[in-house]
């Protein structure tokens, strides 16, 4: 069994992360920049790091590093119909639909967060985070259930609430670590079947429970830490 806590300790550091999605997010100094780059860096994390962390910081010029300000600006919308690639799959058109989400929260709530708080208020559920997000959030690349892993967007959820500051932000003071869900990519999917954390064969919402829980044995109150040791022993084994 891998030494998980020594792990943890090693790769829960910038110095692994310096050319992550994460990143750019942590550019942003105030909350609401915050919510608006990680949703963009958590949409774009697909395929490659460095590109996906390239492709990020054109998103980031793109805002003039200002977020927020651009999505309530409504500059996104001369992206409309445009069939011009935005990046892999997406468009940027698509880029104006997930704007286009961004600008009805803001509209509405002072933050992401409390639009969350809403929602979960409105579908009568607790202590859980992506449902609500999914039903505030509608374009191209964004799940439309939690059937799936949902992996961007546990990862965008882990920045938020993650409270110890060194990698993660922790801007979210009103939800508990201890309620997040593990991001699954293949690179942690495999990691988790070769130390027995993970034996469901499909990688879906129910392995992110499987392998939740198992994380939640160990780390009972910050579950998603161990997606730093995760990402450790597959770097490890890379090298």
């Amino acid at each position: 069994m891998a030494n998980w806590e020594k792990l943890i300790e090693e790769y829960n550091d910038m110095r692994y992360f310096s050319t992550d999605p994460v990143a750019v997010v942590r550019r942003c100094t105030e909350q609401r920049d915050i919510e608006v780059m990680g949703i963009v860096c958590s949409w774009l994390a697909l395929g490659n790091r460095n590109q996906i962390f390239k492709k990020c910081c054109m998103a980031y010029d793109l805002m003039a590093a200002k977020p927020y300000d651009y999505v309530m600006s409504e500059q996104w919308r001369q992206y409309k119909d445009s069939n011009i690639n935005f990046y892999r799959i997406f468009f940027y058109r698509d880029f104006h639909d997930l704007m286009q989400s961004l600008y009805s929260v803001y509209l509405q709530y002072n933050t992401l967060e409390d639009a969350i708080i809403k929602r979960n208020e409105e579908l009568g559920i607790r202590n859980e985070y992506l449902t609500a997000l999914i039903s505030l959030l509608h374009a191209n690349g964004i799940p439309q259930n939690t059937k799936s892993a949902c992996k961007r967007l546990c990862l965008f959820l882990r920045w938020m609430i993650r409270r110890d500051g060194i990698v993660d932000l922790g801007v979210w003071t009103k939800f508990s670590p201890a309620d997040l869900l593990i991001p699954l990519d293949v690179h942690v999917n495999r990691v988790a079947r070769e130390h027995g954390l993970l034996t469901r064969t499909s990688a879906d919402m129910r392995a992110v429970q499987e392998l939740t829980q198992k994380c939640k044995e160990l780390y009972p109150h910050d579950p998603a830490i161990m997606d730093f040791a995760l990402f450790g022993a597959g770097y490890n084994a890379k090298e």
